[in-house]
């Protein structure tokens, strides 16, 4: 995957995330809160998998 392709997903779910974040905030019950926080996790860890890639290339352009 392009680096810049792979930083606008990665752009995208931190935009993700702060939204989830808005959404917590203004949960009404502990158990939509609960399932507002599982997605946040989840896209964070999507985001932490992004973020590998990205370093993985960056590593490879460097090496040449």
């Amino acid at each position: 995957m392009d680096i810049s392709q792979n930083k606008q997903k990665i752009d995208a779910s931190g935009k993700k995330v702060a939204t989830l974040g808005n959404e917590y905030i203004r949960a009404k019950d502990e158990v939509s809160a609960r399932r507002i926080l599982v997605k946040m996790f989840s896209e964070s860890s999507q985001q932490s998998l992004l973020l590998a890639e990205q370093i993985a290339q960056l590593d490879k352009n460097l090496k040449g």
